[in-house]
């Protein structure tokens, strides 16, 4: 690790590194050095190449999109850009074949943790509306898919017929109500398929994160801070980062929940509020009308992911129990049956 750091900061006398956070993927390490008798703070984190599989690619995009944010003169956040080593490269190659990079470390901010309040999920969801609005004229096109198919619901359902074609372990025939839940949901992916192909959802740089929990505040004002957690942006579409927003904000149960969940009204509104502040001049009249759509979606091909990878014997998501990717999909499924009734 002191290798590394010292990659990163090679001026630094001393060093103290610390986990922090709780990500599913990446490894991230508060570090304390000490330069000339000051103390200055970085992030360090380790990327995960089995998920990101050219980092590279994953820091181009990264440093591209920081680089227009910064230009952006009534770009209201902080951009934490990456840090370059000592040899002008945004990305370190360790002896074990591990990838790092370093971020500025934000002092006295923190992500929101939990069920979150009407107001947080407001000023979040206004957040990420800056983060698109100021990207809008960003050449989308141009960025690599970092996660190939992230998003494409067409590809995901022909994965779903085939694993219910080969039973890999006898799990079907256990599962035909939720299957026959994702067949009645095939319309709307139909939908949205349609809508991308005929270009009423334009294609926009989208974050593909949009979770609380990548959107720092302050500790001080609780206002945000910076829109962070850059490694799945790519070419998309609005409607995408809105319906994660709906999927994770909005539910008062997480998707690990054996329990019914319901919809928390307050905080959708909220996160239309926000969302609109911030993008409602600029959207198209047909993403504005399909917002709710995008949760719908969102979560139908959340809850489609969780039942390919039960029915496939639980070979991608990491779980706790036996059954947990069909209490998450049974989840899911809950929650997109209620979403389609606001609809």
């Amino acid at each position: 690790m002191k290798q590394i750091i010292h990659t990163f900061v090679p001026e630094a006398d001393s060093a103290v590194w610390t986990p922090v956070g709780q990500g599913n993927i990446n490894d991230t390490y508060r570090v304390d050095v000490v330069l000339g008798g000051e103390q200055k703070v970085i992030l360090l984190q380790r990327l995960n190449h089995l998920v990101f599989k050219d980092p590279a690619q994953v820091m181009d995009n990264t440093s591209r999109i920081c680089a227009y944010l910064t230009a952006q003169p009534d770009y209201p956040l902080q951009v934490p850009s990456p840090i370059l080593a000592k040899d002008g490269s945004n990305l370190v190659r360790d002896d074990q074949g591990n990838y790092w990079r370093a971020f500025p470390f934000i002092e006295r901010s923190y992500t929101p943790d939990g069920l979150v309040t009407p107001d947080i999920a407001r000023k979040a969801a206004r957040a990420y509306g800056a983060f698109a609005r100021a990207l809008r004229d960003f050449p989308a096109a141009t960025l690599a898919e970092t996660i190939p198919g992230f998003h494409d619901t067409d590809m995901r359902w022909l994965a779903f017929l085939e694993v219910i074609r080969q039973d890999p372990v006898s799990r079907v025939g256990g599962v035909q109500k939720e299957i026959d839940a994702l067949f009645a949901a095939k319309p709307l992916f139909d939908l949205i398929s349609r809508l991308k192909r005929s270009g009423e959802l334009p294609l926009r740089v989208s974050h593909n994160d949009t979770k609380a929990g990548n959107v720092l505040f302050s500790m001080d004002t609780h206002e945000p801070l910076a829109v962070i957690d850059l490694d799945t942006v790519m070419p998309g579409t609005l409607l995408s980062d809105f319906g994660d927003m709906v999927r994770t904000f909005v539910p008062s149960l997480t998707e690990n929940s054996v329990d019914e969940p319901h919809l928390r009204l307050d905080v959708l509104l909220a996160l239309r509020e926000g969302f609109l502040s911030e993008t409602g001049d600029f959207i198209t009249t047909s993403e504005q009308q399909h917002l709710l759509t995008g949760g719908a979606w969102i979560i139908g091909e959340q809850a489609l992911r969780f039942l390919t990878d039960w029915i496939a014997g639980d070979v991608y998501y990491k779980i706790g129990y036996p059954e947990h990717n069909l209490v998450r999909a049974r989840n899911q499924l809950q929650l997109l049956a209620m979403v389609n009734r606001e609809l």
